[in-house]
């Protein structure tokens, strides 16, 4: 797996027996507590896009509540759902240590489920 260049962020992450990531459109997605929490972005190769920094998954209800603790934090100019760090913004470091910090008490308001996939059933014989 690709390494990220924003890959501190998750250091304490690895104490979390529900601790995962994976690859996630050229990013990394990473979760905690059976949740989505954040999806890290560098710019692809391909130059499908050019976004460096931190999506921060979160459901739309919750961005205010968020952004007002936040104010670093935007909804993402392509992916409106999430809000979303610049790495070049001047508060970044501080800004993803809080926000960790909260993921890490599992705070409600970060994270989204992922979509179950469906199971398809076999027709029985007959």
């Amino acid at each position: 797996m690709k390494t990220f260049e924003n890959e501190w962020i998750i250091e304490d992450f690895d104490e979390y027996p529900s601790f995962r990531k994976k690859s996630m459109f050229g990013g990394l997605a990473v979760y905690l507590f059976e949740r989505q929490m954040l999806l890290i972005v560098e710019p692809t190769k391909s130059g499908r896009w050019n976004w460096h920094g931190v999506l921060v998954c979160t459901d739309f209800e919750n961005q205010e509540s968020i952004m007002n603790e936040l104010p670093e934090l935007k909804p993402h100019e392509f992916l409106k759902k999430w809000l979303y760090i610049d790495t070049s913004n001047d508060d970044f470091e501080s800004t993803m240590e809080k926000v960790t910090n909260r993921i890490l008490k599992n705070d409600i308001r970060f994270g989204i489920y992922p979509k179950l996939k469906s199971k398809r059933t076999k027709p029985k014989k007959k």
